[in-house]
């Protein structure tokens, strides 16, 4: 076994059988021969297995179901979707109307209407200084004595039990 030179990164020769040294190794091919009318029912009648038929059908049934509620969930959100618009327009229709009537009770209700009311139809008019009067309300410091003396501790401690025990509340 001589290393040849070539492109190969491994000998394969040393696991091929000798041949002998004066005749070339012949190609033989096998026909396969095939009936097929006895193919076509065998691949006709083989995914006809009532288990896996079953199991495609069960299959196919929950992808129905599951396709059938992505539609109505999408058909509920729609739906709520325009209520919410429809609720948000209404809300800002009625801030609008709150806005007029807000306006509406101010003008009628306001400080000038009230003052022109007052100067014209009552006769009332803006407090000047000769009307106003000044009063005061500190005359110095005072001071108040809570004990007068006159009572002893026995005096006072009966007080305070008849006040106590006989108070009428």
């Amino acid at each position: 076994m001589a290393y040849i030179d070539d492109n190969t990164a491994y000998d394969l020769s040393l696991f091929e059988e000798p041949q002998p040294s004066g005749q070339p190794k012949a190609k033989t091919q096998k026909n396969k021969v095939y009936d097929i009318n006895k193919e076509r029912r065998y691949r006709r009648w083989a995914f006809l297995n009532p288990l896996e038929a079953l199991g495609v059908a069960g299959a196919s049934i929950l992808a129905v179901f599951a396709v059938a509620a992505v539609i109505y969930g999408q058909a509920q959100l729609t739906e709520l979707n325009h209520e919410i618009a429809n609720a948000q327009q209404k809300l800002k229709e009625l801030s609008s109307t709150y806005t007029q009537v807000e306006m509406a009770v101010e003008n009628k209700l306001g400080p000038s209407v009230v003052e022109d009311y007052a100067k014209n139809v009552l006769g009332m008019s803006k407090a000047d200084n000769s009307q106003k009067e000044f009063i005061s309300f500190s005359e110095g410091d005072k001071a108040v004595v809570a004990n007068d003396g006159n009572k002893n501790i026995f005096q006072s401690l009966y007080d305070t039990f008849m006040e106590v025990w006989c108070s009428d509340n």
